[in-house]
């Protein structure tokens, strides 16, 4: 199995965490989402279009359109 590249919204919200000084673990604690879907989404496995607006509201990020 082959490991995937960060999506572009990918890298945008990791550099926001990092920003933050917040892990995956603790946003996702923080704002109610499951560890699993978050990396999915980052990673684009699933769309996961309302976790990603989600995500994106809480960091204060553009979604791509």
């Amino acid at each position: 199995m082959t490991k995937r590249a960060l999506t572009p919204f990918g890298l945008d919200v990791k550099k926001q965490l990092l920003e933050l000084g917040l892990t995956q673990k603790e946003f996702c604690k923080q704002y109610g989402i499951r560890e699993t879907r978050f990396c999915e989404v980052i990673y684009g496995v699933m769309p996961g279009y309302k976790y990603k607006e989600k995500i994106a509201r809480a960091l204060k990020i553009n979604t791509p359109a």
